[in-house]
């Protein structure tokens, strides 16, 4: 480059005197950039191998996160990395990671703090970890205080996601509990008293979004309040066409979420 800037002539550059062999000087350096680019993409092969998520980011942005020993460079790229991460919340200047935050600024705690040290793909395998640690207590937590609280309080203290799930969990198990009733018991208007029920926690939800109440805590309510009353109109058909056995296909074709004891798991 320096002698084509003294001398930019195309002929004295390229196959006069002494750089008459130029064509093979830069095939030559073509030949090592295709190395060294061929261990780069082996290299950050490895580290995706060790991190699957790092598939999810292109090479350029991949270098950047490993290019520095600042854990903080991983935050402009963790919304292509997890579903809806906005941010992680770092503590005691930038040594450990308490919090995960959303776009919708909703954030929770994590069950134990995760130290970034060592190498990125490593601390971040961590933090993966831990948010389904904790995410699964509070799971736990929510599943088991729903039937023990108030259904519009229980809705307020929970994560959006939680709220959801939890709600879901139990209106699969209050149907068939239903259907246990109306076959074990003879409560023949078992399902009629499940749709009131349902039509009064609808009615409470759209009394609370009707109120002053917390964007975040709207956007979740304004969900629950679609999934709710999808789940009245099934119980309405139910009531209708009387479906008295969870064995039957209008039971048996809809989404239902269980809390599976063995597994302890959703």
């Amino acid at each position: 480059m320096e002698g084509v800037y003294k001398n930019p002539n195309v002929l004295a550059c390229c196959v006069r005197g002494e750089s008459s062999n130029r064509l093979e000087e830069l095939r030559i350096l073509q030949a090592e950039l295709d190395k060294c680019e061929k261990s780069l993409i082996q290299y950050l092969e490895g580290k995706r191998m060790s991190m699957p998520r790092f598939y999810f980011i292109p090479n350029e942005d991949l270098l950047e996160i490993l290019g520095t020993s600042d854990a903080q460079a991983i935050q402009p790229h963790l919304q292509k990395l997890y579903d809806n991460c906005e941010r992680l919340v770092f503590g005691q200047g930038g040594k450990i990671i308490s919090h995960m935050v959303s776009e919708e600024d909703e954030q929770y705690e994590f069950e134990a703090v995760v130290k970034p040290e060592n190498n990125i793909e490593e601390w971040m395998l961590k933090v993966e970890d831990e948010m389904k640690r904790t995410l699964h207590i509070h799971a736990k937590k929510a599943v088991f205080q729903f039937a023990k609280e108030d259904r519009v309080e229980w809705i307020g203290k929970q994560l959006g996601m939680i709220a959801l799930v939890g709600s879901q969990i139990w209106w699969t198990f209050a149907i068939e509990d239903v259907f246990k009733r109306i076959n074990e018991r003879g409560e023949a208007k078992a399902m009629k008293q499940e749709l009131a029920r349902e039509n009064k926690d609808l009615n409470d939800l759209i009394a609370l979004v009707r109120q002053d109440i917390d964007r975040k805590l709207r956007l979740a309510v304004n969900v629950m309040i679609i999934l709710d009353v999808h789940a009245r109109d099934i119980v309405e058909r139910f009531v209708r066409d009387s479906v008295l056995s969870q064995k039957e296909f209008a039971w048996e074709s809809q989404l239902r979420f269980y809390w599976d004891m063995e597994k302890d798991d959703i």
